[in-house]
């Protein structure tokens, strides 16, 4: 149900976003947004233009009766495509460059025992949590690379982390040309009514083992994606940022974001002298964070007020 969700709001951003009148002239070169008429590709209409496309995509044949009911639909029918395979042929037009699966599985099978022990051990992410993921290592660099999926399931950015082997001091690096801000995990927090906000990566993956819906921004604590703040909307968000400046400015600036978008926005102090953030209270204070779980989950989601519709007028009573 919820991929079925998911596929239906990617159909809504490509008909909402592409360039359908140039995606309709590619297929029909004599078709104009006046003149919406041409010759109809699924039946012999050679003699007359019974095929009518208005710029929405949408489609219908007085000759034979085809109908498309939006730009994927038309586009599946030409291309003789699923519409699932045309939904993602579009939508890759769309958005522009977008990572082969190929090369996140590459990285997958590069993840060494030396890496997992890393990972799992020394910065506390769960095992289930590392496949979940689909983390894996750069064999050039030694870098953990941790795949950035957006809501729709594309692979939109890797990032390379620094680990004690890797090439650079820098602690994270973005594929090249696709460093955008973004939300991570994105697909994940769409589906969840409460968000914990969190600083980093690996902080969001120590969480996630923790079982909180821990959620980050591919950036610093000062980042935000303006394009992704309605994600937020009407959801139960606790910002959890590291204890220094940097951290307390930033969780600021992303209440603030928040103000009139999430239902309930909430700073979350860290215990003090047990280091700054949730990966180093994993070690020193475990029972900080499993509480932190249960106060989420224990806190009540606030109901919909609903609203009478008059039936003749279908305005608000």
């Amino acid at each position: 149900m919820a991929n079925k969700l998911m596929e239906d709001k990617m159909a809504v951003e490509i008909t909402t976003n592409i360039d359908t009148r140039k995606i309709i002239s590619s297929y029909f070169p004599d078709w104009m947004d006046i003149a919406q008429n041409v010759h109809c590709p699924f039946h012999d209409d050679a003699k007359t233009k019974s095929y009518h496309i208005d710029p929405s995509g949408k489609a219908y044949c007085h000759g034979c009766g085809h109908k498309a009911f939006d730009i994927v639909a038309l586009v599946a029918d030409i291309e003789e495509l699923t519409r699932a395979e045309a939904r993602l042929m579009l939508y890759e037009q769309m958005v522009g460059n977008m990572i082969p699966e190929s090369k996140v599985l590459a990285f997958v099978n590069s993840l060494t025992k030396k890496a997992l022990e890393y990972l799992s051990i020394h910065r506390n992410i769960d095992p289930s949590k590392i496949k979940e993921h689909k983390l894996g290592v750069d064999p050039k660099t030694k870098r953990v690379t941790i795949p950035i999926y957006d809501r729709f399931g594309v692979c939109r950015n890797i990032r390379y982390m620094a680990t004690p082997e890797s090439d650079s001091v820098y602690k994270a690096i973005n594929e090249k040309g696709m460093g955008a801000i973004r939300l991570f995990p994105e697909q994940r927090m769409t589906l969840e009514k409460k968000v914990l906000l969190v600083e980093g990566e690996f902080d969001c993956l120590v969480g996630r083992s923790f079982g909180l819906p821990a959620v980050t921004w591919t950036g610093g604590a000062m980042s935000w994606g303006d394009e992704h703040t309605m994600l937020f909307k009407d959801k139960l968000v606790w910002i959890c940022y590291d204890t220094d400046e940097a951290g307390k400015e930033g969780a600021k600036k992303a209440k603030s974001n928040l103000e009139g978008v999430a239902s309930v926005i909430t700073i979350v102090d860290g215990p003090a002298n047990k280091g700054k953030d949730i990966s180093n209270w994993a070690n020193t204070v475990p029972s900080f964070l499993l509480k932190l779980k249960d106060d989420i989950k224990a806190y009540p989601i606030p109901k919909r007020k609903q609203v009478c519709i008059c039936p003749t007028c279908r305005r608000p009573l």
